[in-house]
């Protein structure tokens, strides 16, 4: 008989809080440089829809495959259009037919990025900036993702268009594709949760001199993503800043988790990622628009080595099946110089009481990791299982179809998600809402919040 989970979390206590924005990384520096995983490396199958033998024992023991025009170059072609005409790259003055003006553009981004955005923050303010005064947060305090998040990193300018992943007709052209979909279910098994968002196009800008040493920085999301996907909006080469992985880094982490669906690391994880950061050959996902590759929730990754003078456009995915969930990954804003506290599995904020920040103040901000598709943790807190794909699909059933309209988590619990009316495509996000909207609070510093998670499952 197959294994199946338990969605209950009985007798299983909730561990530590952790930052929903976190990631689970370690110092320890890459050993090796990436191989790049060019079309002739790919087993048979890659420029077919569906999987082969060859491609089914790669996955489960390398973690990930790769499909070859997926997605037709042709339904992305709009959103390439669609990228020349955004804010960073109109004001810093990038242009297409100018290669010399993609050079570290971030040189010229503007302080002032809040762009595309509504007035909805804690019910209908501007979105503030981090040094703004504000009623629900400490000065200093995060804003969170913005539609368009811009960083300096320590090799490359990188800007993540993070609002075109709720644009519907993106969404249809990437994460919710019929193609798409198809894999999904080929790959997990159903039922398969439609995506409704992604995380929209992370882009990679070459660098203007050698000053500046491209390296890697490996880590794993550590969210609720049971099958990762990145799709190429337009040819990466090699050596061009490529979707790099760590394969069979799945299969090291997962059994070092507490849990099989929630990531909960202990001292073996950190070993494990240290091990493979030094003993496994990264690889670099190159190919030309409309490739895909796919890999296990916890794959470690990295922007790869960004050694040319190309633009990396890359569609990030994360993809689950429909499960029952428990409650939204929600972190708080201090105030008055009190620390930021997180939500636990458990659904509890658990805010100091012997400072200056009221812990019955309902009135703070609290925002999620609004760029997932996901962000509910998974009721069931069984073990890893002795086969981590044990309810996979992996070539045991043929496709059939079995996706199933979940609703988005916004929509589940009313939230400000999605851009209005007046905000051109690619804008809006997830603003800030007041704790006391979320959760109720019981005294002595603890506020427990509303879970939505399967209401819809009743109706």
């Amino acid at each position: 008989m197959a294994e199946t989970y338990t969605d209950h979390p009985a007798g299983v206590a909730a561990p530590p809080p952790k930052d929903p924005e976190s990631a689970f990384f370690s110092e320890t520096a890459p050993a090796h440089r990436p191989l790049p995983l060019t079309p002739d490396l790919d087993p048979p199958g890659a420029d077919r829809l569906g999987l082969s033998a060859e491609e089914i024992e790669q996955f489960r023991t390398q973690g990930y495959v790769i499909k070859r025009g997926l997605i037709p170059s042709a339904d992305l072609a709009p959103f390439r259009e669609l990228w020349w005409k955004q804010p960073p790259v109109v004001r810093a003055g990038v242009r297409r037919e100018d290669p010399a003006t993609w050079l570290d553009p971030g040189g010229r981004w503007t302080l002032e990025n809040r762009w595309d955005l509504d007035h909805d923050w804690m019910g209908g303010s501007p979105w503030p900036s981090p040094e703004d005064e504000r009623p629900g947060a400490t000065v200093g305090e995060r804003v969170g993702r913005l539609a368009h998040r811009l960083s300096r990193d320590a090799v490359n300018d990188v800007w993540r268009w993070h609002g075109l992943g709720h644009d519907p007709a993106f969404v249809a052209a990437t994460s919710a594709h019929p193609r798409m979909l198809h894999m999904l279910e080929a790959l997990m098994g159903g039922p398969v949760k439609r995506p409704w968002r992604n995380r929209g196009v992370y882009s990679i800008f070459p660098r203007a001199s050698d000053e500046r040493e491209s390296r890697l920085g490996p880590h794993m999301d550590q969210n609720m993503m049971e099958l990762s996907g990145v799709t190429l909006l337009d040819d990466v080469p090699p050596h061009s800043g490529g979707f790099t992985i760590f394969p069979t880094s799945p299969q090291v982490l997962y059994p070092t988790s507490e849990q099989a669906l929630n990531w909960v690391a202990t001292d073996a994880s950190s070993e494990a990622i240290d091990r493979l950061k030094v003993d496994v050959q990264p690889v670099e996902f190159t190919g030309r628009a409309g490739d895909t590759i796919f890999a296990h929730g916890l794959v470690v990754h990295t922007a790869g080595l960004h050694d040319t003078d190309r633009l990396r456009l890359a569609v990030i995915q994360d993809f689950n099946k429909v499960r029952p969930r428990s409650h939204m990954r929600w972190t708080a804003a201090g105030k008055h110089g009190g620390p930021r506290v997180h939500c636990d599995m458990d659904g509890y904020f658990r805010f100091p009481t012997d400072g200056d920040d009221d812990p019955a103040d309902g009135l703070r901000e609290v925002t999620n990791q609004w760029i997932m598709d996901s962000n509910e943790f998974v009721l069931s807190r069984d073990a890893p299982f002795d086969d981590m794909f044990h309810d996979w699909n992996l070539g045991r059933e043929p496709v059939r179809g079995h996706v199933i309209d979940e609703p988005p988590w916004w929509r589940k619990y009313g939230l400000p998600a999605l851009p209005s009316a007046t905000q051109p495509p690619g804008g809006g996000g997830m603003a800030a809402v007041p704790l006391s909207e979320v959760a109720s609070y019981e005294g002595d510093g603890v506020w427990r919040v509303r879970s939505r998670a399967n209401d819809w499952m009743e109706r």
